[in-house]
């Protein structure tokens, strides 16, 4: 058992953070949203954007304190002891457990739209591709990432651009992107699908431990993440939202290019929305196995799970693998619909962020940081009171949590110290 390598730099990390955060949000989100809010999606889309800069900084003031595989769930360890660990482990996996099926099913979709196959069947080969990229020593997966995310970029700013010069607004009825009167209830009706977009700094954090420098290039690599993907974001929901379409929700930026380009628009547009969940998902399972390593390493799974040549952990990213291939059957046997899975993992993903901000109140000294903690667990408290939650999930999540900090009934391991 070689343990984690330490590859990434601002550069490699900040391609490893878009590959794990620009994924299903990029072109299936905007799409979905219109559906629920209308003309209100584009200010729910602001919205987001608002609420998820103060809570990133959670993150990074966390993640360069104390860099460590485990992520948010290391964090509430560190605050909170073992029970706090174990609830942040477990809901991060029960948010993942959906959100990333969701992701790799967007991309069966899009490609379902130039190829005659199942979406659920597509989805589950963009799924292999991402598990086989991780056979390979993490060195040569994170240079695989830096490349996936320069192309993407590229890709996705070109679409934007030409989108954008080629939108004919003047079929556009008035107030169809910013709604002449505001209604706050109609905007937010989308919000914890909209938000599961701004997902991602979560597992992001569980890389901190494998940058050279976390103090300096981990959060810079945050910042330049959340920057590019804002303006990918804002930019997609526009133009989809000044674009009206009346169907095919779940793709609707393929119907747009569509009408904008013909045939090769649609063809270009399935082929990137592919190429971009194969990079999500394969930066989400670098994430995700990188926390069953964690709790491998804490003595909560099996020890095999540590197993990592190369540095990759190949056995916790089977295991990653095999358990979101299991909820993509499951939705194309109708268990569960895409829109419910989406709002599902981002009402966890809201939690977590929740989490983090207590975590991190109680364990900076600072009052700035204070003040900042604050201000992200009021954000989500005042979220949770407006928007309301599905508690059945995550309470049935933290009961399992607890349930096995009890059983393990071992005291507490020896806590890392901040790194200043």
């Amino acid at each position: 058992m070689s343990g984690l390598k330490h590859p990434l730099t601002v550069g490699r990390g900040t391609a490893l953070m878009l590959n794990i955060v620009v994924g299903a949000g990029v072109l299936a989100l905007p799409g979905l949203a219109i559906q629920l809010a209308g003309n209100h999606a584009f200010l729910g889309w602001i919205i987001c954007v608002c609420t998820s800069l103060p809570l990133l900084t959670v993150f990074v003031i966390l993640g360069k304190r104390y860099p460590n595989a485990g992520g948010i769930s290391h964090y509430a360890h560190m605050a909170f002891g073992n029970r706090g660990y174990l609830t942040g482990a477990f809901l991060l996996l029960g948010a993942v457990v959906f959100g990333l099926p969701s992701i790799a099913l967007t991309g069966g979709h899009y490609l379902a739209l130039i190829v005659d196959i199942h979406p659920a069947a597509a989805a589950t080969l963009l799924l292999g591709l991402a598990t086989l990229i991780h056979l390979f020593p993490s060195e040569l997966v994170s240079k695989t990432n830096a490349i996936l995310a320069v192309v993407i970029v590229l890709a996705v700013t070109t679409l934007v651009v030409f989108g954008l010069l080629r939108l004919d607004t003047t079929t556009a009825q008035p107030g169809q992107v910013f709604p002449s009167h505001w209604d706050l209830s109609q905007a937010l009706t989308p919000f914890m699908m909209i938000f599961f977009a701004f997902t991602g700094w979560e597992m992001a954090a569980n890389t901190s431990e494998e940058f050279r420098n976390p103090q300096r290039d981990f959060p810079i690599s945050m910042y330049l993440t959340f920057s590019i993907v804002v303006f990918l974001y804002l930019s997609i929901a526009y133009i989809s939202q000044a674009a009206p379409f009346q169907t095919g929700f779940e793709t609707a930026f393929g119907g747009i290019a569509f009408n904008m380009f013909g045939r090769p628009g649609l063809f270009g547009t399935a082929l990137l929305a592919a190429l971009i969940v194969l990079a999500n998902l394969a930066g989400a399972l670098w994430a995700v196995s990188r926390l069953l390593y964690s709790l491998s390493r804490e003595r909560y799974l099996p020890h095999q799970l540590q197993h990592s040549p190369g540095g990759t952990p190949w056995l916790a990213v089977l295991t990653s693998s095999i358990i979101i291939s299991i909820i993509i059957a499951a939705n194309a046997l109708k268990v569960f619909e895409l829109n419910f899975m989406l709002a599902l993992a981002g009402q966890n993903f809201f939690i977590l962020y929740g989490l983090a901000s207590c975590a991190l109140f109680r364990l900076s000294k600072s009052w700035g940081e204070k003040i900042i903690a604050a201000t992200g667990a009021a954000i989500i408290g005042l979220l949770v009171i407006v928007q309301g939650v599905a508690i059945l999930y995550p309470l049935l999540i933290l009961g399992l949590a607890f349930a096995v900090a009890i059983a393990k009934g071992r005291p507490d391991v020896e806590r890392q110290q901040p790194i200043t």
